[in-house]
């Protein structure tokens, strides 16, 4: 019988991973019902990050099953969930669980939960059976993820303490696979390895399952060596919050947004970010740690822009905080040309008027037009070590992912 199970909110800035709840609970689906359960990899969905009440990455779990008996693969979820959730702090755990084809009101939460706040009465009603408390909320969103562009993660989990992997053998490892693999350095600072106390040894994204064992092998030979591992399907690099995400046109607290307008005004503060305004009065802000964007935008007074990213009260004002912006191009200011031949105007001072440069004619009125010069037309993102999840890298092939299964490949160990 096909089923969905969705894992949320198990971790906490203490420590814990649902990504490792969820390898835990691939191992013992194993166990119980073999290789055959699985209808696809496990699955790793990241929601809307501007959330006030995410733990880390604010990403749920969800595994996509063929098991006879659904009231036990429960059962089983809720003992493991139980077991390894780390109850502290903001951490409130959820399962979901779809039996046969996932609910329509689950696929429209996803959707929702990409960048917007959803209530957990709105999980309580999208048709999953649910346990837990506001970790409900990822966990239906997880089982209605709409994964028809993805990306893969090989996530390597450890035992103690964590080997630093040096940068150039990450960039000997990207050399060798790129762009099967990608998102691994930002000039010496390594990508794949995260920095918290949670299990978590290193993740490298990629588009096939073979390349990310490749690299996982090269890493192995050096000596890094995991103490368990797993290929997870992904909304990762795929701009899924902006091909599938609900964006209203009006802002809401901690909601993703885009605005569109001219900068009115960029300047920097004393800690070296950025802040402005468009002229429709919406304020936004850059960190000085997004590099070129940052530096883009105090440049770019004048410009007619595109700014995504998330907003969030700060200062009484609702801010837009960047994290990436398409330039459309700057307005300049000209001088209208004679009506009669086209010649430019020269000014003949204070009052005088102008002045017609080729045929002579003099104007006491010349108007000045504001004209959009597309040469500074840009798309910039931040650099690489500052990238949203969701971000979609440039020429990344997301659909490459849907040709391999879990019955072709070796996943997990």
């Amino acid at each position: 019988m096909r089923v969905f199970l969705g894992i949320d909110d198990t971790d906490s800035h203490g420590g814990g991973c649902t990504t490792y709840v969820a390898y835990v609970l691939a191992k013992e689906v194993l166990k119980r019902w073999g290789p055959q359960a699985f209808l696809d990899f496990p699955r790793l969905v990241r929601l809307n990050p501007n959330i006030p009440f995410k733990t880390r990455g604010n990403a749920a779990v969800a595994l996509a099953l063929d098991v006879p008996d659904p009231d036990e693969l429960w059962r089983l979820a809720v003992e493991v969930v139980t077991a390894l959730a780390r109850r502290e702090g903001k951490t409130d755990p959820g399962i979901a669980m779809a039996v046969g084809e996932v609910p329509e009101r689950a696929k429209v939460l996803y959707r929702m939960a990409l960048t917007q706040v959803v209530s957990l009465s709105a999980a309580e009603r999208a048709g999953a059976t649910t346990w837990g408390g506001r970790g409900k909320i990822g966990a239906v969103a997880a089982i209605g993820a709409d994964l028809r562009e993805s990306t893969f993660e090989l996530l390597a989990y450890r035992e103690g303490d964590r080997a630093e992997i040096p940068p150039s053998l990450v960039k000997a490892m990207e050399a060798l696979t790129y762009p099967f693999t990608f998102h691994n350095l930002d000039r010496r600072r390594v990508l794949i390895q995260p920095r918290g106390p949670d299990p978590v040894y290193y993740g490298i994204r990629g588009l096939t399952p073979h390349h990310l064992l490749y690299a996982k092998a090269l890493l192995e030979g050096q000596g890094y060596r995991p103490a368990g591992w797993a290929i997870f399907r992904t909304n990762q690099a795929t701009d899924a919050h902006l091909r599938h995400g609900v964006i209203y046109d009006e802002p809401h607290p901690y909601s993703y947004y885009i605005a569109k307008g001219i900068i009115a005004e960029a300047r920097r503060t004393k800690a070296r970010h950025v802040v402005g305004r468009l002229d429709t009065g919406l304020p936004f802000a850059a960190y000085r740690h997004l590099g070129p964007l940052a530096t883009a935008l105090e440049k770019c007074v004048g410009c007619y822009v595109e700014l995504y990213g998330g907003l969030k009260p700060r200062h009484g004002s609702l801010y837009l905080y960047v994290e990436r912006a398409h330039i459309h191009g700057r307005y300049v200011k000209i001088r209208q040309r004679c009506p009669h031949c086209g010649g430019s105007l020269e000014s003949l001072g204070r009052g005088k008027g102008w002045k017609c440069r080729k045929c002579g004619t003099i104007y006491y009125v010349a108007e000045t037009l504001w004209v959009l010069d597309v040469t500074p037309s840009e798309y910039i993102l931040p650099r690489p070590a500052e990238w949203r999840h969701l971000l979609k890298p440039p020429n990344l092939d997301t659909t490459l992912p849907n040709h391999y299964t879990p019955q072709n490949v070796q996943w997990i160990e």
